[in-house]
């Protein structure tokens, strides 16, 4: 017997190990493919679907007569209209958003909604009562006035404003600020600058868009509020990794705030 050691023919079939499977390590959004666009790509695109939007819901105006009604609808479409116009500009010009955003696994959807609704559940107190507290003492202090957030929801509504009320603030206005604000805005930013940059970012751009005129110090303390609100929801989205977690977080802080505004309306007659 030759002890000549002979290659094996390059033609020959081999059994080999199948490639590794690599797994994240967690749903962390470091585990996720990098966001393809940039800040100011995603800003311009942001203001271009804004104004868009105002136009599309300048003749929803005219149709209503009653003022609040009127606007409750228009607000509501113009959401619409910029989801729609955020999703056309991501598909085209960056077809990969879904695996960067991040949506659950098959078979975890139901576990991550019930996380991201627990974790509503503990941001609400969180946000309005401590962080509301401690700001309301603060702008209380140096304006020597009481300060109140401004009232976002309009008295007296008919039965179908309430109804767009719902409507608009429990599924509309989560879809799209978390669309924007936490998968295009935060990503852009965390994802080039870090963690701490985009956490800021996102709380910035989500105080500005809830702006609310009013007394100064009455305006500032719903910004400052709403300012930790999206950092928290930013942090929530971080740790989990998918988009549905501050959705469903943004959907269940909704769903409380308002119930408590008309719950106190009711009782107080208004």
């Amino acid at each position: 017997m030759s002890s000549e050691y002979v290659p094996p023919r390059p033609d020959w079939p081999h059994p080999s190990a199948p490639p590794p499977v690599v797994r994240p390590s967690s749903g962390r959004i470091a585990d996720r493919p990098k966001a393809t666009w940039r800040t100011w790509e995603a800003i311009g695109v942001y203001v271009l679907a804004f104004l868009l939007a105002g136009f599309a819901s300048l003749p929803i105006l005219g149709l209503i007569e009653d003022e609040d009604l009127a606007n409750l609808v228009a607000s509501a479409a113009a959401s619409v209209v910029i989801v729609l116009v955020l999703l056309i500009w991501l598909s085209r010009a960056h077809p990969t958003w879904p695996q960067v955003m991040g949506f659950p696994e098959p078979g975890r959807w139901w576990r991550e909604i019930g996380t991201a609704v627990g974790f509503g559940l503990l941001l609400y107190p969180a946000i309005v009562l401590v962080v509301g507290i401690v700001v309301s003492i603060v702008l209380s202090a140096i304006s020597g006035e009481p300060v109140r957030a401004p009232e976002q929801v309009p008295r007296d509504l008919p039965v179908g404003g309430v109804i767009v009320t719902w409507l608009y603030a429990v599924v509309i206005a989560p879809l799209h600020e978390e669309l924007f604000f936490r998968g295009v805005l935060f990503r852009a930013v965390r994802d080039r600058r870090g963690l701490v940059a985009g956490l800021i970012a996102t709380g910035i751009g989500f105080a500005l868009i809830h702006y609310f005129p009013g007394p100064w110090q009455d305006s500032v303390l719903l910004i400052a509020v709403m300012f930790f609100n999206g950092m928290g929801l930013a942090w929530f989205y971080e740790r989990r990794g998918t988009l549905v977690a501050p959705i469903v977080a943004h959907m269940v802080f909704n769903v409380i705030g308002l119930s408590l505004i008309f719950t106190i309306g009711a009782m107080s007659g208004g």
